[in-house]
């Protein structure tokens, strides 16, 4: 998705959890800030990190906190993809203590799962070294978030896979099993007539039946290094290969040095955990 689409997704989904956090739309529903704090009281705070990180979805921040809290003034040190060393200041903010205490957790939640994936998928770019092949995402995303978790993994180092079942057609396992094998599976694409597709093979078989049958694009699904080793001597200049399944950053080094076009895991995605980030008054 282009940058403008993505800020305008990102507005209604923070809009829609800060609404979430408060119950309804009302500030007042915050019932300790409403409460304690004076309408007008001012206060400077810093948005800050805890640990070395890669810095994902200020972007969205920034961008939701100038559209519907304009008085807040709000100064960013980075931009997206930009490498953030410990306890740095990533954003600061001068306003309302009533607005920033309540919105908050909404804003720190997004940066510090966005920057999670940013920061893992960037660890797993870095074990692969000087290889030519090159990093995908998967589909499997947390819902509701898929198209800001494919902007973090690019943000690290990653290219986006198929962002849904509507913009790629790929032949899983399951719809070979259902079709009743490989060879059935693309007797059907044949004969749909269907030129551009992807294929997932589980043995070095089914990638020499699909090859003899022209696919072009194949993905080695959970296949030992050394099954991918015999696969790749059949490529030809035509030919793309995808490493998937069981990629880990124990393994993926190794993966990485096998010659495949592309690598995919969902490691970067699901598998992620929120970075300490934190928001104090200075």
């Amino acid at each position: 998705m282009k940058i403008k689409e993505l800020l305008e997704l990102s507005e209604k989904s923070l809009a829609s959890e800060l609404i979430e956090d408060l119950g309804g739309r009302s500030f007042k529903n915050d019932i300790t800030t409403s409460q304690l704090l004076k309408k007008s009281k001012p206060i400077k705070c810093i948005i800050s990190n805890r640990e070395d990180m890669i810095l994902s979805g200020s972007i969205f921040i920034v961008n939701f906190l100038k559209k519907f809290f304009p008085k807040i003034e709000i100064k960013s040190n980075y931009k997206d993809g930009d490498r953030v060393k410990k306890n740095s200041t990533i954003l600061l903010m001068n306003g309302n203590a009533r607005k920033i205490l309540t919105v908050e957790r909404t804003l720190l939640n997004f940066l510090q799962h966005l920057s999670s994936i940013s920061s893992i998928t960037n660890r797993f770019v870095s074990k692969m070294g000087k290889s030519k092949t090159q990093l995908l995402d998967t589909r499997k995303t947390t819902t509701g978030l898929r198209k800001f978790e494919k902007y973090a993994t690019s943000i690290g180092g990653a290219k986006n896979h198929r962002m849904g079942l509507y913009d790629d057609f790929l032949v899983k396992d399951n719809h070979i099993k259902v079709l009743g094998g490989i060879d059935n599976a693309l007797a059907k694409v044949k004969e749909k007539k269907i030129k551009k597709y992807k294929i997932e093979c589980e043995t070095f078989e089914e990638v020499k039946r699909s090859i003899t049958m022209g696919a072009k694009y194949i993905l080695l699904d959970n296949m030992s290094i050394n099954e991918i080793k015999r696969c790749i001597k059949l490529k030809k200049k035509n030919i793309i290969f995808e490493i998937t399944g069981g990629i880990t950053l124990k393994n993926i080094s190794a993966y990485s040095k096998l010659g495949a076009d592309f690598i995919s895991t969902s490691k970067i995605t699901n598998s992620s955990y929120s970075l300490d980030i934190g928001l104090d008054i200075i």
